[in-house]
């Protein structure tokens, strides 16, 4: 899934993500979640190898690199928009080391995943943005508007798919509480 093409600057180099980058790409995932409620939450080098690099990858995963080092990443999956009846990118997981922002880095990555959704046939990008990190950059060159980025995970996501098939009625009688999303979901 990972398109083989890379820019380059002088300094920067902009590519697909490759098998041997996982140990790195690791390492800027840790640096992302710093912070974050997921910060101690175990995410093994073999998960990220399948899910980039398996038998059903999930997204091109690019990264950006100086001399060799990883500094950035990105990852991009094409979409559909039904309003626009339009085919895009959706931009996930963009992060540039603290010790390299401010060099147009990010800027990079997303110019590249550009190119590469306009060459699978796409005409927007979609994302979304860290009102600390990345908004800055997004709201320069793309239109924006107050949402709301929800996750439905954990126990919480497994009660929900077990009410499938119900009367819409039971289904919002029997919502999980939004505390089971930070209970470990149970075996089923």
């Amino acid at each position: 899934m990972n398109d083989r093409r890379a820019s380059a600057t002088s300094w920067l180099t902009v590519r697909a993500a490759t098998e041997a980058d996982l140990p790195e790409v690791a390492d800027l995932v840790q640096g992302f979640v710093r912070g974050h409620p997921a910060e101690l939450h175990p995410r093994p080098l073999s998960r990220l190898q399948e899910a980039y690099f398996g038998n059903q990858p999930v997204a091109h995963l690019l990264v950006a690199s100086i001399r060799g080092r990883l500094v950035g990443m990105g990852q991009w999956t094409l979409m559909y928009d039904m309003l626009w009846a339009m085919f895009g990118g959706e931009v996930a997981w963009l992060y540039v080391r603290p010790e390299t922002r401010g060099l147009g880095i990010a800027a990079a990555i997303i110019a590249e995943i550009c190119c590469q959704v306009r060459r699978a046939g796409g005409e927007l990008l979609r994302g979304t943005a860290d009102q600390a990190v990345n908004s800055a950059l997004y709201e320069r060159v793309a239109r924006g508007w107050p949402s709301r980025e929800c996750y439905l995970s954990a126990e919480a996501f497994q009660s929900f798919a077990a009410l499938a098939g119900l009367a819409p009625r039971q289904i919002v009688r029997q919502l999980p509480k939004a505390e089971l999303n930070r209970v470990a979901a149970r075996p089923r």
